[in-house]
């Protein structure tokens, strides 16, 4: 509960400077400067690199996913109840990273694309209404793009046919799939889940309810027919891409990537760059980060070994620097010494109690001009490199 109140005094206070008279600038301090001569960046590179010559074969399903992200809800969008993610790892969907389809009896997600085949790209998130799992309703979305309306709607199918339950309806929706099911366990816990098709896109949501008692089957129904709302509302923004162009797409916005810190090269088929709503999809509190980025007018962020977040202007930046760093702390994280001659970076490690580090890697923030910057890794030394050459490639770019 600290931890949550700190957070949020951290996003009110970042507002409440950005209203202050003499506007933002004025009311926010301005980042120490830095003489990158002195930043110790070690082997990484220092200067812009050609993305698209070390591009990754997945890299254009990954941009496609991304599209979709971004005309996809966050569960908080239709929901306000659901604000916390516990969800790690990539959002997106594609034939390298394909869907899972809970409760339909596959082993895991590859086999689950060997009987469901023609994945082409999508977008997965979830949250919880509690910080604890099974203390509250939990979540889960996804939006699956196969190669034509014939494998879409096979899928529809197939999975009704394989997943658990017994059939339910969703108000305005007679045309969904819904299976309801009621599992006993160490929780005994009520599943919802529910699919409908649209073209050749599959919208898939799984509703889990540990707590009513008894099970409140409308009031689920209701959550789900909500998000049937907003993602279909959402997806009139979205714009497919035709499925030869795809390997084509553009993988960079502005630069951004370009400048980002990469890994090794042609090795990373997660680097990209998401929107603002692509974002949000990967907060850990959905309600706090939204603030934060609209404050401080966050409007593309990007991520290779480094990952940058483009704000408004540079005292936009300062402010999303603290909302950042709230958010990504844990209490097994404690702060310590930034890098030597960067003024101005806040770093943490684990705990020195911690059994194991790798529950709280270090990382480190800071800012350049209107971007800030953030670097992990499994040690702080290195974590310190990494901010440094991510400084230097982003000092004089605007």
């Amino acid at each position: 509960m600290r931890k949550i109140r700190a957070y949020s005094a951290v996003i009110a206070l970042t507002i409440a400077l950005s209203a202050c008279g003499g506007g933002p600038d004025a009311a926010t301090p301005a980042a120490p400067e830095v003489d990158i001569t002195k930043l110790d960046s070690g082997n990484y590179p220092t200067k812009p690199t050609d993305v698209e010559a070390n591009r990754h074969p997945a890299a254009g399903a990954l941009r496609e996913s991304i599209k979709i992200g971004a005309a996809s809800p966050t569960p908080y969008d239709f929901d306000n109840r659901f604000i916390y993610v516990k969800q790690r790892g990539g959002r997106h969907v594609t034939d390298d990273n394909p869907p899972f389809y809970s409760g339909a009896g596959f082993e895991n997600a590859k086999e689950g694309l060997a009987v469901i085949p023609g994945v082409v790209a999508g977008w997965k998130t979830s949250a919880q209404r509690r910080d604890e799992f099974d203390a509250g309703r939990g979540v889960a979305t996804m939006v699956v793009r196969f190669s034509n309306s014939d494998q879409s709607r096979f899928a529809y199918e197939e999975l009704a046919k394989r997943t658990e339950g017994n059939p339910d309806q969703i108000p305005g929706y007679p045309d969904a799939h819904v299976r309801v099911a009621i599992k006993k366990g160490s929780y005994t816990t009520q599943y919802m889940r529910a699919w409908l098709v649209r073209g050749d896109l599959l919208i898939y949501i799984h509703l889990s309810d540990p707590v009513s008692m008894p099970f409140d089957g409308p009031a689920n129904a209701e959550i789900v027919k909500k998000y049937f709302d907003k993602q279909l509302e959402m997806l009139k923004s979205y714009s497919p891409t035709p499925l030869a162009e795809i390997d084509k797409l553009p993988i960079d916005v502005d630069g951004l990537l370009s400048h980002t810190l990469p890994s090794e090269s042609g090795k990373n088929g997660g680097a990209a760059v998401y929107p603002t709503q692509a974002l949000l999809h990967t907060a850990r509190r959905l309600d706090t980060l939204s603030l934060a980025l609209a404050d401080a007018g966050v409007d593309y962020t990007s991520s290779d070994l480094g990952t940058v977040y483009r704000a408004r202007d540079s005292a936009a930046a300062v402010r999303y620097m603290a909302a950042e760093e709230a958010g990504s702390t844990t209490p097994k994280h404690t702060k310590v010494d930034g890098p030597p001659d960067m003024p101005g970076a806040h770093c943490y490690n684990a705990k020195p109690e911690e059994k194991y580090a790798s529950d709280a890697p270090p990382f480190c923030l800071t800012v350049v001009g209107r971007y800030v910057i953030k670097s992990n890794s499994t040690n702080l030394q290195d974590a310190y490199q990494r901010l440094a050459a991510q400084y230097k490639l982003l000092a004089g770019y605007s």
